[in-house]
């Protein structure tokens, strides 16, 4: 595949067809080098193809695929760690129902799972380090230019500019209105008219160009592309801004006519039907297993201060209705802040010794799973607020566009944005924003495996990413 048919976009998907083959490969070596009983060959090869592909689809459902394939990340390790284990505790839960668990050498399994781990780590090392040599080189850069120089080609260049992708290059935007449009915007700079567009298209310098014009422009649109259309270039339509967000959503049938969604409920039938068993049954599970864990905790925290050992603070949910929060109390009584009005921050004194332990560890949070039961919190979902928490100034809700998005869905004991790195003291306009995005985020793709997946990177993130929390 040359350079000129190969790009950014296309590397995840070739790495879902080499981590499938890399799982299935090194179980069969393995299996050569340490062979069972071998007239199991044929379960042997079974169990490795079964899970090559669940392996495939926790790589998928941790969203592997979603980084840029030009670096390796820690969380991406972690990412790979989490689908691997996952894939060994299913493979193990058939073997048990299905009776198979004396059929596989226990040795082979554990060979098998660290080998394939330390592959599919090792194939991203070595695809990052081809990536960054091939982009040096120009290669697997997306050369883009824009035509259309107005408010709608000025926002969608600054989207643009903002997403950062290493895959495209815009190489300028061009408009015929000289006197009308500015001569750089944000960096870009405009090339000329569409004559000069088409020569730059011809002479191979621009490869994707994307139409910043109105949508009622019907003629303008097809003038343009009737006069791209003898090259090899790929024409793009950006709609109206307002549409970007209806064109990701599935139309809905009203009286057999198809309308696109601008929102949605995000959780109803069916779907609330499941969220709700698996929030009251792994939360009654979670109180059962984790109940010699209350204990000790409560007795720490009588130990270390005079106080209850439960805090109880009003907190807004879901449609914005208030219910009451249950933490364990991790400041000094008469410091306790019902109202929320003062954010924790590094080294705040009204944390107590074994307060500090508990939120750096979220166990401070274990109290909410009997919210959960209630029915006032959801196990995943946006964590919940005080009512008088301030950003500066201003209550959370007018400091952010979209805020209130996030109460559309139950709140959670835990979130998209928390496993992300977002939690803890929300100081600035910057870290505000970026919590609701990933809440936002969470409610527009919500899913039962989504939920799972933010609940077994839980532990993980809480152990290992720690900077925010205090």
């Amino acid at each position: 595949m040359s350079k000129s048919t190969l790009r950014l976009q296309h590397i995840p998907e070739l790495l879902r067809v080499v981590d499938f083959v890399t799982v299935v490969v090194t179980g069969y070596v393995v299996y050569l080098i340490y062979p069972g009983d071998s007239a199991r060959q044929s379960e042997y090869v079974l169990a490795t193809l079964l899970g090559g592909a669940i392996c495939s689809w926790f790589l998928w459902l941790n969203r592997v695929y979603n980084d840029q394939p030009h670096r390796v990340r820690p969380r991406l390790v972690l990412q790979i760690t989490v689908a691997v284990v996952s894939t060994v505790t299913v493979l193990a839960a058939i073997a048990f129902v299905f009776k198979e668990s004396e059929t596989y050498s226990r040795l082979w399994a554990l060979a098998w799972t660290g080998i394939s781990w330390a592959a599919l780590v090792t194939v991203r090392i070595v695809t990052a380090a081809l990536v960054r040599r091939i982009m040096r080189s120009g290669g697997l850069i997306r050369r883009a230019a824009i035509f259309g120089g107005g408010d709608q080609g000025q926002m969608l260049m600054q989207y643009l500019v903002a997403a950062r992708d290493p895959g495209l290059r815009i190489v300028g935007f061009f408009d015929e209105r000289g006197d009308r449009v500015p001569e750089n915007f944000d960096g870009i700079p405009r090339l000329g008219g569409l004559a000069e567009m088409e020569d730059a298209v011809a002479k191979g310098e621009v490869d994707t160009v994307i139409l910043a014009l109105p949508l009622n422009a019907v003629d303008r649109l097809m003038d343009i592309s009737n006069q791209l259309d003898r090259y090899p270039v790929l024409v793009l339509l950006a709609p109206d801004l307002i549409m970007w967000r209806v064109f990701q959503r599935h139309s809905y049938s009203l009286a057999g006519i198809p309308l696109p969604r601008l929102l949605d409920q995000p959780i109803f039938g069916w779907a609330g039907v499941a969220k709700f068993i698996e929030d009251k049954l792994l939360a009654a599970l979670f109180l059962i297993a984790l109940a010699p864990l209350y204990a000790l905790i409560a007795l720490a925290i009588r130990l270390d201060s005079p106080g209850p050992v439960l805090f109880r603070q009003p907190r807004a949910g879901f449609n914005g209705e208030i219910f009451t929060i249950y933490k364990f109390r991790t400041m000094h009584r008469e410091a306790t802040d019902v109202a929320g009005a003062k954010q924790t921050s590094r080294g705040d004194p009204r944390v107590t010794a074994v307060g500090r332990f508990l939120r750096r560890t979220s166990l401070d949070e274990l109290p909410q799973f009997a919210n959960v039961l209630k029915g006032d919190m959801s196990l995943v979902g946006p964590r919940p607020h005080a009512e008088g928490t301030m950003l500066g100034d201003e209550p959370f809700e007018r400091a952010v566009k979209n805020y209130m998005q996030r109460y559309r869905v139950k709140p959670g004991v835990t979130g998209w944005a928390q496993v992300n790195g977002w939690r803890g003291e929300a100081d600035s306009a910057e870290k505000l924003q970026m919590r609701i995005r990933y809440d936002i985020e969470y409610v527009d793709n919500w899913s039962i495996g989504f939920d799972l997946y933010i609940l077994l990177i839980t532990p993980f993130v809480v152990l290992f990413k720690r900077e925010n929390a205090y």
